[in-house]
C-alpha cells in the first residue's frame, strides 16, 4: 500500500529525474519516470494520479502534449515545473486549465520533494460540467429565485469584515446562500447567470438583499455593535432612474443611515461611463453611501478607470490572494494595489482570506479591512448576531469556531 499518489516524472535532465524518482519512491509512491515523450505512450500516462511535467523537453516541449493528455479518458493531474522562470510556468498552468487538464500548482526547480508532494495532495474541485448544468436549469433556477421573490425568503447571508490589524469587527457583506427552495444547492454565480435574461429579477433580487442588509445592520446597532453592512449592485440596478430613491428608502425604512452602507461595485460599473451610471454613482456618494470598487486586481485595466469613480474602497480580488500563495507577483501586485488605494485616500478590503499566511501577508502590506474563511464562513443573520455576541471586547477570533453555511 503506498503514502501517496502515483507519479509520473517527464523531464530530461537524467541526474535530476532520477533522484526526484528515488526521493518520492522512499516517501512510499509508485513512480515511473522518461526523458523523451514521444518514446512513451500516452497510456502510460495515464496510469500516474500525478504528472510532473518539465517544460523544456526534447523532440517536443510540454505545452505541445497537454492537448493529447487532455484527450486521453483518464488523464493524470499535472505539476509542472520548469528553471525557465515563473512567467512560463504561470503560462503553462493558464494554458493547462484551458485545455482541460486538472493542474495542481507548478515549481520552479530546484524543488523540494515535501512542495510536491504538497501538491500532489491538494484536494481538487471539477468545474467540469458547470456550464452544461447552467444551461440545463437556468430556467428552474429563475423559476425558484421568483418565488423567492414573492415570499420575500431569499437565502441572504453574511460574511464578517474585520481590521486587518486585530480582527475587529467593522461590519459584513451581505451574500446569497448556498440553497434555494425549490431547486436546491446552487451556487451564487449560478443565480446570478441565471438572472442574465432576466434583468427584472436581478434588480428585484438586489433590492431584496439591500433590505435584509439593513435590517440586520440595524439589528446590531440596537444591540450596541457598531459596524458597515455591504452589499452588492449590479450595473442594472445602478442604470434605472430610481435607484438612489429606491435604495435611500429601503435604508431609510430600517432606520439605518446611508453612511453605515457601502454598495460594491461590479467591474462593469467601472467600464460603464454613461452618464446614467456615473450620476448614479455621485448622487448615492453625496447621500453619504459608501461605493466599493469590487475584485480589483481582476481586470488590470480596471485601475485606469480609478480616478472617473467616487468610491470609498477597493477590494482586491480573492483569486489574486490564492495566486499569491505560491507566486511572488501577485505577492508585489497585492502590495502595489494596497498602496495605491490608501494614496487615494480609499479603505483598502482583502477578500479570501483563508490562512494564517494570508493574514500575516494582508498585514504586512497594510490593508485596513479582511473578510474570510479563517474568520468565518457565510452566516444567517442570526449567526452573525451570535458571533458578535461572542466576541471578546468586539474582536473576532480566527477560525471563530462557525461552520460553513
Amino acid at each position: 500500500m503506498t503514502a501517496g499518489p502515483s507519479f509520473f516524472v517527464l523531464d530530461d535532465d537524467v541526474e535530476f529525474r532520477e533522484a526526484l524518482m528515488e526521493a518520492l519512491a522512499a516517501s512510499g509512491c509508485v513512480v515511473e519516470g522518461a526523458g523523451n515523450p514521444m518514446a512513451v505512450p500516452l497510456a502510460a500516462f495515464a496510469r500516474a494520479d500525478v504528472l510532473v511535467l518539465d517544460l523544456a523537453l526534447p523532440s517536443i516541449d510540454g505545452f505541445g502534449i497537454l492537448a493529447p493528455l487532455a484527450g486521453l479518458p483518464q488523464p493524470p493531474r499535472v505539476i509542472f515545473i520548469s528553471g525557465n522562470g515563473e512567467e512560463l510556468l504561470r503560462a503553462a498552468g493558464d494554458l493547462g486549465r484551458l485545455t482541460g487538464l486538472t493542474v495542481l500548482g507548478a515549481l520552479e526547480k530546484p524543488i523540494e520533494v515535501e512542495e510536491l508532494l504538497s501538491l500532489a495532495r491538494r484536494p481538487t474541485t471539477l468545474p467540469a460540467g458547470d456550464s452544461a448544468l447552467m444551461a440545463q436549469n437556468a430556467e428552474q433556477i429563475r423559476e425558484a429565485v421568483a418565488a423567492a421573490l414573492a415570499r420575500q425568503a431569499l437565502p441572504v447571508m453574511f460574511q464578517p469584515l474585520v481590521r486587518a490589524s486585530d480582527l475587529g469587527f467593522v461590519g459584513a457583506e451581505a451574500l446569497l446562500g448556498n440553497q434555494l427552495d425549490g431547486f436546491g444547492s446552487v451556487r451564487p454565480p449560478q443565480i446570478i447567470a441565471a438572472l442574465e435574461e432576466a434583468p427584472q429579477m436581478l434588480i428585484d433580487l438586489s433590492y431584496q438583499v439591500l433590505d435584509a442588509a439593513a435590517a440586520l445592520c440595524a439589528r446590531w446597532t440596537a444591540a450596541g455593535h457598531n459596524g458597515l453592512v455591504s452589499v452588492n449592485m449590479p450595473l442594472q440596478v445602478l442604470l434605472t432612474p430610481d435607484a438612489v430613491v429606491r435604495i435611500g428608502a429601503i435604508v431609510a425604512r430600517h432606520g439605518v443611515p446611508p453612511q453605515r452602507v457601502v454598495l460594491e461595485l461590479p467591474e462593469d460599473a467601472v467600464y460603464d461611463s454613461s452618464a446614467s451610471a456615473l450620476t448614479t454613482l455621485a448622487r448615492l456618494r453625496l447621500a453619504g453611501f459608501g461605493l466599493a470598487l469590487d475584485d480589483v486586481g481582476q481586470r488590470q485595466s480596471g485601475l485606469m478607470q480609478l480616478a472617473k469613480l467616487p468610491v470609498t474602497a477597493i477590494k482586491i480580488d480573492l483569486e489574486l490572494l490564492r495566486q499569491a500563495r505560491d507566486w511572488a507577483k501577485p505577492r508585489r501586485i497585492i502590495a502595489s494595489l494596497s498602496a495605491l488605494g490608501h494614496q487615494l485616500g480609499l479603505k483598502v478590503v482583502a477578500e479570501g482570506v483563508e490562512t494564517r499566511e494570508d493574514l500575516e501577508r494582508v498585514r504586512k502590506v497594510g490593508v485596513d479591512y479582511l473578510q474570510g474563511f479563517l474568520v468565518s464562513h457565510k452566516l444567517p443573520a442570526d449567526g452573525i448576531m451570535a458571533l458578535l455576541n461572542r466576541a471578546d471586547d468586539g474582536c473576532l477570533s480566527v477560525n471563530g469556531g462557525m461552520t460553513a453555511a
